[in-house]
């Protein structure tokens, strides 16, 4: 087996690292590139186990059309790029910005990535020895609720796995706010934070559509993962956008773990790279190619 190599790239202050178990600086193959966003408190050490489990996983089930490589990088104000540590906390913490903080650093997150669409390629490749041809994304809580806007907004990412994150950020943060003894009114929630999400979040787009005009999820492939026994991002926060969500001739899989807490889980990860390797690598026709 081949070892799996880390190139760490820094683009305008992000510390973006491109693991592989091939050389990026030859010609070759083109790529599927898959974003994995870590969660809230975390930083980009947390799911290197995952990097590790998925680029194993597609190494192990033979030739491919594409070579896969799994991008990681810190979320705003975390891990390298902290700023203020008490944002990344909730009231309980005593930061009363919390309901602000957690959607702005998720949104922030989703830009960075179509960022780093735009920029990762003459980063890699000043010279065009690669090609990326399929952009891939997954996150783990705060990274899957950013895998939803990305869904929702980025046209180039046609795959995404969210891992117990949320579509619909006011239905996950109501209950939050009731526990704590507070409304979703000002000022924790001010109006036009209130206008803001329901403008932009995912769950504002038309997903019962089947018109590619108003549903920016139609002709995507979306594998949720989801822990039956979460009590911080609650299946039932989710399921009646995802129940309504209708992709076309894309792809949605839907797998609620029994006896799975707010935790990624090894079926969780495994479930992701058969996802990843299906829809994104494309097994080559003829079983002589190698990596």
């Amino acid at each position: 087996m081949s070892t799996i190599s880390k190139q760490i790239v820094v683009i305008a202050g992000i510390t973006v690292n491109v693991c592989s178990y091939i050389p990026l600086e030859e010609r070759g193959r083109p790529l599927a590139v898959l974003f994995l966003l870590h969660g809230r408190h975390g930083s980009t050490k947390e799911v290197e186990r995952v990097v590790n489990d998925v680029l194993v996983h597609a190494q192990s089930q033979g030739p491919s059309e594409r070579d896969l490589v799994v991008v990681t990088f810190d979320h705003r104000n975390h891990g390298t790029r902290v700023v203020n540590r008490i944002a990344n906390d909730d009231w309980t913490a005593h930061n009363e910005r919390h309901a602000l903080d957690m959607y702005a650093i998720q949104m922030g997150t989703a830009s960075d990535v179509s960022f780093l669409i735009d920029f990762l390629p003459p980063y890699l490749f000043p010279s065009g020895e690669r090609e990326v041809h399929e952009w891939m994304l997954s996150g783990i809580s705060l990274g899957g609720h950013s895998t939803w806007i990305v869904l929702r907004d980025e046209p180039r990412v046609n795959i995404g796995v969210p891992i117990i994150g949320c579509p619909e950020y006011l239905s996950l943060m109501g209950p939050r706010a009731q526990a704590s003894g507070l409304t979703v009114t000002p000022p924790h929630f001010p109006a036009s934070f209130i206008d803001y999400v329901k403008t932009h979040d995912p769950s504002s787009a038309e997903v019962s559509s089947d018109d590619p005009s108003q549903n920016p999820f139609i002709g995507k492939h979306i594998l949720v993962l989801s822990g039956a026994d979460d009590q911080l991002v609650p299946w039932s926060a989710s399921k009646k956008f995802v129940d309504a969500l209708q992709v076309g001739n894309g792809t949605k899989k839907v797998v609620v773990e029994e006896r799975a807490g707010h935790e990624c889980t090894p079926r969780m990860v495994q479930t992701l790279a058969s996802f990843v390797w299906k829809h994104g690598m494309k097994r080559a026709q003829s079983t002589t190619s190698s990596f």
